[in-house]
């Protein structure tokens, strides 16, 4: 019996001092998605804040396809040490497995929560040259003309898509969805007026909305966001019970030493309190969020349950 104690005593001995010295060389952080989208930017905001703190390079590298699946896969397989973490969002880990039952990684068993980065809040633009200025102006127009009204998304399986279905069932109305392969290229199609209506994150549309060539109908959360409070919520609108945003979360495969865990999330934390990169999120129309792994996991949970629910509604299930 001393010896097993003394065992354990060493081993735990071990795993706390692996804790401290991470990270003793480079760490990798894949965003399962092109560069530029909403994962990109939090994940190289807050691996050049880790970088400076760890005097370790930290390495973004882009994996896109397979709807996120290819580098969401491949996290889930690497070694359980801390050194290869993924950042993604809610569609690749609360949508993604409900709609595409042959998605290769199980979001509850493959993967260690660390916690979230960052909230990216969704908004309803229309093309400016439109005459839709209010919800209720689409509202009435799609009750005209049912199916035929197109509204771009950053493609089938992303948040984004989730919440305009969202709207449409709430709202009682039909519209014609138009993917596209991003958040930027669905609001560039909206302010060239190829498709009329955009259901995109704000980080996707501030700099057409500052050029006035797309016009914000309403933002698609609970409340007002605190970047515009003179935006309308869908709410105001006449359209209840929708609440949709994005969130960039950061995880480590399956197996990932609490030790390590909480030291990634506690330096995440304190990159994200720096004030200068609060500015600098706040101009993409980002809230830093507080990583903590408890709470990522919730946060799954509940949005795993919204996709269930949203998802059967609108036929977004991939047969």
């Amino acid at each position: 019996m001393k010896w097993v104690w003394l065992s354990a005593c060493l081993f735990l001995t071990s795993v706390s001092a692996h804790a401290a010295d991470f990270p003793d060389r480079a760490v990798r952080i894949i965003v399962p998605s092109s560069p530029g989208g909403i994962s990109d930017v939090a994940a190289r905001f807050v691996g050049q804040g880790l970088s400076a703190l760890w005097k370790q390079p930290v390495v973004v590298e882009n994996r896109p396809g397979g709807g996120g699946s290819i580098g969401t896969t491949a996290v889930s397989r690497a070694p359980a040490d801390g050194y290869t973490l993924l950042a993604t969002t809610n569609g690749e880990f609360a949508l993604g497995p409900v709609i595409n039952k042959s998605i290769a990684y199980d979001p509850t068993q493959d993967f260690t929560p660390i916690g979230l980065l960052t909230f990216n809040p969704i908004i309803l633009v229309a093309n400016t040259q439109t005459p839709y200025k209010s919800v209720q102006d689409v509202l009435d127009a799609a009750k005209k003309d049912p199916g035929h009204i197109g509204w771009a998304s950053p493609g089938i399986g992303t948040w984004n898509h989730l919440a305009g279905e969202w709207f449409q069932n709430e709202a009682g109305i039909k519209l014609l969805h138009v993917p596209y392969r991003g958040g930027g290229p669905a609001g560039t199609a909206v302010a060239a007026g190829d498709v009329p209506l955009a259901v995109i994150s704000i980080s996707s549309g501030q700099n057409l909305i500052d050029a006035g060539k797309i016009r914000v109908l309403a933002a698609m959360t609970k409340d007002r966001v605190s970047f515009n409070p003179d935006w309308p919520t869908l709410a105001d609108g006449g359209v209840k019970n929708v609440d949709a945003t994005n969130w960039v979360g950061l995880f480590g495969p399956a197996g990932l030493d609490p030790a390590i865990t909480k030291k990634i999330a506690a330096d995440a934390q304190i990159v994200l309190n720096d004030p200068e990169l609060n500015q600098k999120l706040a101009k993409l129309g980002v809230v830093p969020a507080k990583p903590k792994p408890e709470e990522l996991a919730t946060q799954i949970a509940e949005d795993r349950k919204v996709s269930e629910r949203i998802a059967k509604q609108a036929d977004m299930i991939i047969k």
